[in-house]
């Protein structure tokens, strides 16, 4: 089927938006994504017909997204393992550290959960959270508590604060998606489920 579009200016701004969306969801390859909405464009192009530049990046992303999101979630129903994105975690560390502002040295002495309704009710183990935020490197740790208790943060402590959420979005989930003898808490703790996660939001906010 004829394309009414530049094709060297669709592959430019497919691979961008590959490029951008893998970073923002994890275990998602720039390439697959960059591949996928290619063949949105090849499936259905005249949805995509005569866009240009910041239009038709727009409707590849939200293309792109949207396919993250199902093949995230068809990962979580096939092995109950749940895979987190930047978003959900800036979210997640925000409200953790409304109650322990900067104190990440100090380790809870009983596991819980945090959840961020905002974002979806996300919720993670505060002991798995507090693990991964003590194996990053100390300039991304100190980012993350400055954030955290409201300072100001210049442009370049603003980026650094960016990566870090990155390299612990990256370790939160190969702590919290690690087999039951990896585990190193107390008893036999598991590794949250999405449906474990599901049933203690519900719990928490009432619905």
């Amino acid at each position: 089927m004829e394309l009414n579009l530049d094709l060297n200016l669709l592959i430019e701004v497919a691979g961008s938006v590959g490029r951008n969306v893998a970073r923002n969801w994890p275990m998602m390859e720039a390439e697959d994504i960059t591949q996928h909405v290619l063949t949105c464009v090849w499936e259905r192009p005249r949805e995509y017909e005569g866009l240009e530049g910041g239009a038709l990046y727009a409707s590849l992303k939200r293309d792109a997204v949207a396919w993250c999101v199902k093949e995230r979630a068809d990962y979580v129903t096939s092995t109950a393992r749940y895979v987190y994105t930047p978003a959900e975690v800036r979210e997640l560390v925000a409200i953790l550290g409304e109650g322990n502002g900067s104190q990440w040295s100090n380790p809870p002495t009983r596991d819980g959960y945090v959840a961020a309704p905002d974002a979806g009710n996300i919720a993670v183990s505060v002991w798995d959270l507090d693990q991964a935020l003590a194996e990053l490197p100390t300039p991304y740790a100190e980012a993350i508590a400055r954030k955290c208790v409201g300072d100001n943060l210049s442009e370049s402590d603003r980026r650094t604060y960016y990566r870090a959420v990155d390299r612990l979005t990256a370790v939160l989930n190969r702590v919290v998606n690690r087999s039951t003898r990896e585990h190193d808490g107390p008893g036999s703790r598991r590794a949250m489920s999405n449906a474990r996660a599901a049933a203690i939001t519900h719990d928490q906010w009432g619905g």
